[in-house]
């Protein structure tokens, strides 16, 4: 959480109602930045970011809920500004662990949605974002109107419309086939924002592209979104970048906002054919040009957890 100064990292501003609060929590006495929080912690400290530090560790989904929750601070007067950032770089132990299990693809493509596919890939990333107010919605304060994006002049890269999660506790790996729980976190994302399936122009879906995740992930596509499920342009950019783990979350974010802000949505590489399994409406050749206004970025992990982030074009 950082109260001062510009990070370079997008911005993307949460909406919903802002009052002046305190921000974060003091440190207690004696105890340096670097013992509160373990590793966020210390990061914290080299970077000179102030106030809460809050790890998040539930596996391909932890950078999901720490973007929900900043934004929900941010949204009730908690905190001003928050910064979230996700990190995994490829292991030996990871790689062992994945190829122990046949996760990985064998020919060594990631090809999401498709018939033949045969597994995922793991892939290196760091991502971060600068969660802040836009604006107050308060005009009668005035004494920290320097403190949102619009009173320093910060360019905003998108808007944080809406959140969703849920569980379907169905399996330790695997999803329940009907994608129940990913629909009821898109649901709650739709619900937060105020908006209907019809008004979302593209989908960064977690597509990992293992046999049994993906029509998981299909069915609870239509199940959310209805009709509109065949119609919406959906990509999973897992299928250039690999599955990044605990950032896929972020760094997905941070996709989709820069495909908003280009107007230009990321192919779905690696496909081979359709399969009946997977009813949608995949980008495949080549990146598709379009403005839509509203873009969801989907993401599932083991246990059962499953994210939605839906984001506005700013």
């Amino acid at each position: 959480m950082s109260p001062a100064g510009d990070a370079g990292a997008p911005r993307v501003a949460p909406r919903g109602p802002r009052r002046p609060t305190p921000q974060g929590r003091p440190a207690p006495a004696g105890r340096p930045p670097a013992a509160r929080g373990g590793r966020p912690g210390a990061l914290a400290a080299r970077t000179g970011l102030r106030g809460q530090v809050r790890p998040y560790v539930p596996a391909c989904v932890s950078a999901s809920p720490a973007v929900a929750d900043g934004a929900a601070m941010i949204a009730s007067g908690r905190a001003e500004r928050v910064v979230v950032a996700a990190g995994y770089l490829v292991t030996e132990d990871d790689f062992a662990l994945f190829d122990s299990g046949r996760a990985l693809a064998r020919d060594g493509r990631v090809r999401p949605f498709s018939a033949g596919r045969q597994g995922l890939l793991l892939g290196d990333a760091v991502a971060a974002v600068v969660l802040e107010s836009a604006a107050r919605t308060n005009s009668a304060n005035t004494a920290n109107t320097a403190n949102t994006a619009a009173g320093r002049g910060a360019e905003v890269h998108a808007h944080l419309a809406g959140w969703g999660r849920a569980g379907d506790a169905h399996h330790v790996c695997r999803p329940h086939p009907g994608g129940t729980g990913l629909a009821r976190a898109v649901a709650a994302a739709l619900r937060r924002a105020a908006v209907v399936p019809a008004d979302i122009g593209y989908v960064n879906a977690h597509g990992s592209a293992p046999s049994w995740n993906d029509p998981a992930e299909a069915a609870g596509l239509h199940s959310a979104l209805g009709e509109h499920a065949a119609r919406v342009p959906i990509s999973s950019t897992k299928s250039v970048h690999g599955h990044a783990l605990d950032a896929s979350g972020l760094l997905e974010l941070v996709v989709t906002v820069q495909a908003l802000r280009a107007g230009q949505l990321p192919v779905n590489a690696g496909f081979l054919a359709p399969d009946p399994a997977c009813p949608l409406n995949v980008i495949l050749d080549e990146p598709l040009r379009a403005e839509p206004r509203y873009a969801l970025s989907v993401n599932t992990a083991f246990g059962g957890a499953n994210t939605a982030l839906l984001v506005e074009a700013a």
